[in-house]
């Protein structure tokens, strides 16, 4: 497979808004629930560019990169600067972490994070000098100066029966500040045939300073899922099986406040940058619910109109205007759909299908915000497991 030039893939996608224009079909729709308008603010482009930083972070170059040893890659995450992807891998072998130079598409660490086959959720700090991925049972603090791991703390005893397994490390956030990471866990679990018993998950602590765990708390789910963290630090939610769990956080311990949407499975989330909306991605009906974070009030359903598409994945852009949908479909490879945060509807002419990849698995979009980072595998021509790097 070669990689289309990007004047040909507009090309492409605006032959495609052509035809969907001429016969008057657009994918997707969406359902506004509240009174107030339905307008997200966006933020300046200036505030895509990390503090501290005295140039605007850099895009990816076009490559597709791969992973000759891997059975499976996570979502690559971004560096602030846009010169690294951090991509967990798992291999026959156990889990490493990958720091690729997304310029040159050279692996510039591999680094073994466990012989458990899985590599689990990543966050990088504020200032993005340390990293923190979680593998089964551990949390790693990752030197992004030195690409070496300094901790790999053991996540602290969960209190079960007699008898009872402990629940899985899941969810993962830091505080802006950078000084505390939130944890969540499953809850310990009895797998007993045909009716396996499950107790609540927690969401624990842990000090950057200390590299230690400090505390938890009970969560009314069994199974937390990710966690994003206001830009203020003082309220987390959490998604779960059970709905989307509000925490605040400016007391001596995080205090579960409420459940603000009915029950259903919310899985990925995605906050905007002002903090004003979070989006949550509701599984199997292929929807995202658009939260207003000022009155804890659904403001927007959009149906992603998938019928029997995947959705692996979603993420905003760095200006939080829009809205991009990665979706596994039968064709020769995923698409990326587009949608206007300020209306929530699709954008039909913006969507991106020109991919070197039979199916995707993880979308990321680079801080300069005409990056797509996607992680995905091929099977019948050029079989592997990839990530490529795209300009739109």
């Amino acid at each position: 497979m070669n990689l289309r030039l990007p004047k040909a893939r507009w090309a492409s996608a605006l032959l495609s808004a052509a035809i969907v224009l001429g016969t008057g079909g657009v994918a997707g729709a969406v359902t506004n629930t509240a009174n107030t308008a339905n307008t997200a603010t966006v933020v300046s482009a200036a505030n895509t560019v990390p503090a501290g930083s005295a140039k605007p972070p850099v895009g990816g170059v076009e490559r597709l990169i791969p992973f000759p040893d891997a059975t499976w890659t996570q979502r690559a995450l971004i560096s602030p600067d846009g010169r690294r992807a951090y991509v967990g891998e798992e291999t026959r072998s156990g889990s490493r972490l990958d720091v690729v130079d997304t310029r040159t598409g050279a692996f510039l660490a591999q680094v073994p994070t466990g012989t458990d086959f899985w590599s689990g959720p990543k966050a990088l700090a504020p200032d993005g000098k340390l990293l923190y991925l979680i593998t089964q049972g551990t949390l790693n603090v990752f030197d992004t100066g030195t690409n070496t791991l300094r901790a790999s703390v053991p996540v602290p005893d969960q209190p079960r029966p007699a008898g009872w397994t402990a629940g899985s490390p899941y969810g993962l956030a830091v505080s802006p500040d950078g000084a505390t990471v939130y944890l969540g866990q499953s809850g310990p679990y009895l797998d007993s045939v045909p009716n396996p018993s499950f107790l609540p998950g927690r969401l624990l602590t842990f000090s950057a300073p200390g590299t230690a765990f400090t505390g938890d708390v009970p969560l009314p789910t069994t199974s937390p899922r990710e966690i994003v963290v206001r830009p203020d630090g003082t309220t987390a939610y959490l998604s779960s099986p059970d709905g989307l769990i509000r925490v605040d956080l400016t007391g001596p311990r995080p205090a579960v406040v409420r459940t603000i949407t009915a029950p259903g499975f919310i899985d990925e989330l995605a906050l905007a940058p002002n903090g004003t909306r979070l989006y949550a991605l509701t599984r199997p009906d292929g929807r995202v619910q658009v939260i207003d974070l000022t009155t804890d009030s659904l403001a927007a359903t959009i149906d992603l109109g998938t019928g029997m598409r995947q959705i692996p994945g979603f993420a905003l852009s760095p200006r939080g205007d829009r809205l991009y949908v990665l979706e596994d479909t039968d064709l020769p490879s995923p698409t990326v759909a587009a949608y206007d945060t300020a209306t929530n509807r699709p954008v039909p002419r913006e969507n991106f299908a020109e991919f070197d990849l039979e199916h995707g698995s993880n979308l990321t979009v680079g801080p300069d915000g005409h990056t797509f980072y996607v992680t995905g595998n091929n099977y019948t021509d050029n079989p592997g497991t990839f990530l490529q790097i795209v300009s739109f």
